[in-house]
């Protein structure tokens, strides 16, 4: 008798797979940021499809695009974390109604594309899935063979307490044009918080995205009924510049931003003019979504599918010091701020420039560059900071009484640094 070692293996994986979910627990990789490379345009219904931080209850649809469009079986799991985005102790029957686990039915084949696709999406809440607590959650989709395809992050929260906010320029002279400071007070007249240095923790979070997040902040001082956080260095956040961006809405005509789209070997190609660093260069306003993305398409109806995929080629001009880089990527919300072969720019010595090339479904993106450090992304380096530049900033507060098990999270507020 032959034994299969393959096949051992492959049913042992499920098999601890199955092990993790049932026991309230997951495996994740890639830190909770992770998209295998037959899938594009995750997106969310909401705005410009930034990471979803929602009211308690409020329905999040997520959908998903399948390049080898073979009509797998997905399935999707829920996990709750805790503030420092580990998966928690609590059971699933804690946090959920319902099913932890469920199939994703509702899928469609893309139409008249060269690129084929199969559409997936599905919504939370559903009949089979409801969360009833507010905090930090993981969602994790599973194909047929078990395998992790997509991991995202989302947040509920209760609007418990009033959160006042604004942001001001740094006070220090060396960063006072280039930074931008948040500050905050919580109102709780409803909720009891004895001691808030230990029960309330806070992140806020620069445009929704969680490279740039501050936390662990500990009150400055508190009055009735309100905790203060007035901080210049603790809340400050390197302002940036304005996101890029390109439109392939339509195939058809030019564009701004792009030189041509052209139909080479049954694939579109659409290649960008060559952007040049901006760090030396005083602000200019660009109207942007904050590294946010929106399908749309001309060349038909339905833009969920029949969208078409282009290959859109990066160019960044490279001087002395980027030329040697290695870890220069293309950064925005398209592939949720991660970091991969695909978006890592390569230098062309015949060009003189970095490039690389990604698909992309048709529409609006805003796109920068980025550099990866170790523990850290650094985007001012190559596009500048500037205090003057337009972002969100979102404050979280989590809450957990002494001697409770579940923090949850009783408020949130979004501002903006031009208001």
């Amino acid at each position: 008798m032959r034994i299969n070692l393959s096949n051992i293996l492959k049913h042992l994986n499920k098999i601890l797979i199955y092990l993790f979910i049932f026991s309230g627990n997951i495996l994740w990789v890639s830190g909770q940021n992770f998209t295998a490379a037959f899938i594009k345009t995750v997106t969310f219904n909401t705005d410009e499809n930034l990471n979803p931080i929602l009211p308690l209850g409020s329905p999040i649809k997520i959908a998903f695009d399948d390049l080898e469009a073979d009509q797998k079986n997905y399935r999707y799991s829920i996990q709750h974390c805790t503030y420092d985005w580990e998966i928690s102790n609590l059971q699933p029957t804690e946090y959920i109604n319902g099913f932890q686990s469920f199939e994703i039915l509702d899928l469609e084949n893309s139409f008249g594309t060269y690129q084929n696709y199969t559409h997936h999406q599905f919504e939370i809440p559903n009949r089979n899935t409801r969360i009833k607590i507010s905090g930090n959650f993981l969602l994790t989709v599973f194909n047929e063979d078990d395998e992790i395809c997509i991991q995202r992050r989302f947040v509920y929260y209760e609007p418990l307490v009033v959160i006042s906010a604004k942001t001001v320029r740094d006070r220090s002279i060396e960063q006072i044009n280039k930074k931008q400071v948040v500050q905050f007070s919580i109102f709780h007249p409803n909720v009891v918080i004895n001691n808030p240095s230990k029960e309330i923790n806070i992140q806020i979070l620069q445009n929704n995205d969680w490279n740039f997040v501050k936390k662990r902040i500990k009150p400055q001082y508190y009055r009735k009924n309100e905790i203060v956080y007035r901080y210049n260095d603790e809340t400050s956040f390197l302002g940036g510049n304005e996101f890029l961006h390109f439109d392939t809405k339509n195939f058809n005509s030019s564009n701004v931003n792009i030189v041509k789209s052209v139909l080479e070997n049954h694939y579109y190609n659409t290649y960008l003019y060559p952007n040049s660093p901006r760090n030396y260069l005083p602000y200019t306003y660009f109207p942007d979504i904050n590294g946010g993305f929106t399908i749309r398409t001309l060349n038909g109806s339905e833009a969920t599918t029949e969208s078409e995929y282009t290959n859109v080629h990066f160019s960044l001009k490279a001087d002395k010091t980027l030329k040697k880089q290695e870890n220069i990527y293309v950064y925005g919300a398209f592939n949720n701020y991660a970091f991969t072969e695909e978006n890592r720019l390569i230098y062309n010595k015949k060009s003189k420039h970095l490039e690389t090339e990604m698909l992309f479904k048709q529409g609006f993106y805003n796109y920068c560059y980025a550099i990866k450090q170790d523990n850290s992304v650094d985007i001012s380096s190559i596009n500048g900071s500037y205090q003057e530049t337009e972002n969100s900033y979102t404050i979280l507060i989590y809450f957990k009484p002494f001697g409770q098990r579940m923090e949850r999270i009783v408020g949130a507020a979004t501002i903006n640094s031009k208001q």
